[in-house]
This record gives C-alpha cells, sequence and structure tokens, in this order.
C-alpha cells in the first residue's frame, strides 16, 4: 500500500472520532470500552489525540493530567497497516510537547515500548504485573472485622486525602468520576477509610483498580470481599509487583500473570506517593 505522509494528520480527538479508536482497541484485544474513551475525553479532551489518514483513525494517545504535579500518558495505539512510519513517535512527541508545564510524566510500558520510551529520556520506576482469571468461582467467607462496604458521596473528601498521600499527586477528578459512574467500596476501622478500591467493566474482563490500602492485610481484605461479589465473572488486575504477599494470595484464588509493565517516568519523579501502600494500579492509561 502506498501511502501518502503528508497526509497523515494529527489533531485532538472529539466524540465522533471514538467509534474508530474503538477499532484500534479491537484488533489489540484490549479491555477498553467506549465508555473508558469517553471518561477520557470527559477528563481531559485536549490531551486526547488522534492521528488520521484519509479522515480514518489510524492512531490514538491520550494523557491524565493530575493537576500539572504528574501526567499518565497512555492509550499509545497505531494500526498494523501504518506501523513503522513514525506515527507512534509522532503522537508521542505531540503529547509530551502538550504536557510541557507538567513537573512529571510517566507511562506504563509493555515490554516492547521499553527502548522507544528510553531513547526519548524515560526512567524505569518499577515494574507491574496483569493477573487475569477467566472466572472466579471461589468462596471465600472472609472473616474482616472491619467494615467494607460501598463508596457513598459523603465519603469523597477523606477518600481524596487519602489517594492523595499513597498515590503522591492530586486526582481526586478521576476519583470522582469513577465514583459517579462505576464501582467502589471502601475499609473502615475505628472511623477512617483505611483502604479503597473500584471496578469497572470492560470488553473481556471486568477492571478491579485503582486499590490503594494501609496494610496488605487491608488490601487482602478488601479485595476477598468484592471478588465474591463477581462470583462467574472474568477479572483483570494490574499489580504491583512489589506486593509479593498479595500476589500470593491471588494466586491461590486462581489469578495468573498474563504480561507485564514497567512504570518509566520522564523529568521528576517527586510524585512517586507511599509505593508501599499502592496495590493495584487504575489502569495502564490511568495511573
Amino acid at each position: 500500500m502506498n501511502i501518502d505522509l503528508k497526509s497523515i494528520i494529527v489533531r485532538q480527538m472529539v466524540e465522533a472520532d471514538i467509534s474508530g479508536a474503538m477499532q484500534l482497541v479491537l484488533a489489540e484485544n484490549w479491555n477498553q470500552t467506549k465508555k473508558d474513551w469517553q471518561m477520557l475525553l470527559d477528563l481531559n479532551s485536549n490531551l486526547c489525540l488522534v492521528a488520521t489518514y484519509n479522515n480514518e483513525i489510524i492512531g490514538t494517545v491520550t494523557a491524565m493530567n493530575y493537576r500539572d504535579q504528574v501526567a499518565w500518558i497512555g492509550m499509545m495505539l497505531v494500526s498494523k497497516r501504518f506501523r513503522g512510519l513514525g506515527i507512534s513517535k509522532n503522537l508521542l512527541n505531540t503529547i509530551i510537547e502538550k504536557l510541557g508545564g507538567c513537573k512529571s510524566i510517566k507511562l506504563d510500558a509493555t515490554v516492547a515500548g521499553i527502548p522507544v520510551y528510553s531513547k526519548l529520556g524515560f526512567h524505569e520506576e518499577l515494574e507491574i504485573d496483569r493477573m487475569v482469571i477467566t472466572t472466579f468461582n471461589e468462596i471465600i467467607n472472609n472473616k474482616c472485622k472491619d467494615v467494607i462496604r460501598p463508596i457513598c458521596q459523603s465519603d469523597m473528601a477523606e477518600l481524596s486525602r487519602l489517594d492523595f498521600k499513597i498515590f503522591g499527586a492530586n486526582r481526586a477528578g478521576l476519583i470522582d468520576f469513577l465514583r459517579n459512574k462505576n464501582k467502589g467500596w471502601c475499609i473502615v476501622r475505628n472511623n477512617r477509610i483505611v483502604g479503597y478500591v473500584f471496578g469497572r467493566p470492560g470488553l473481556n474482563f471486568f477492571q478491579l483498580g485503582p486499590l490503594m490500602a494501609e496494610t496488605v492485610e487491608d488490601a487482602i481484605n478488601l479485595t476477598e470481599v468484592i471478588l465474591e461479589k463477581h462470583i462467574g465473572q472474568a477479572i483483570v488486575i494490574d499489580v504491583l509487583r512489589h506486593q509479593t504477599k498479595f500476589i500470593q494470595r491471588l494466586a491461590s484464588l486462581g489469578f495468573s500473570c498474563q504480561r507485564s509493565f514497567v512504570r518509566m517516568y520522564l523529568k521528576d519523579n517527586s510524585f512517586a506517593g507511599l509505593v508501599s501502600k499502592q496495590f493495584l494500579i487504575a489502569g495502564p492509561e490511568l495511573g
């Protein structure tokens, strides 16, 4: 196929582009839905880009800017027919330029992407494993004495403060959006929220994350109770690899590692947060 490179245009994504972007997701068998694309547009429309060729969506990239403290690049997709033409590099350079005022820029890279990002100055921070179970059927009968309940609007101020402390940057907008559009639960001890998790449906799996908790026991208890609410479903999680006790419990419940990511950062890493209390990320496109 002869491709006129001058006809490839990079521009801001609009809602009408979602169907075309979903074709790229389907081609890669990713888990994102149209609602996920809509969320990215609703939260940071100026940081959602597409590459087009003759009005066809052939590439995408997005970023979530958490108040210029840290931004997360994701949804880097290029149609197989158009790879090797520098489109991903163009998209990446454009989004980085748009994030010029952000103190730290991060992404969760696949193994294949690490050399590309390294050449642009990104540094490796930590490793993440994607763990899945195609059908969760375990009866756990968790005996946690702490209260585990759905998150309500009155929890949001406290929950956002907890997330800020553990995640390391202010992403209250994302947390509020997740609560309004999806399921969320918290674990409460002594009238204080000590952990939380969100879940949302995907194309292939129900995704749990983010999960932040004061202790690994809190994270395990919270996860076990939520898993029992999703008997019979396929579930995916992206877990930080250093949480070995948490991972061992997941493995005992039937989860297995599907693939891995490496978290990388550009510029500064002052907003890493308390990684010992971080268990599940929201997703590679969200952090």
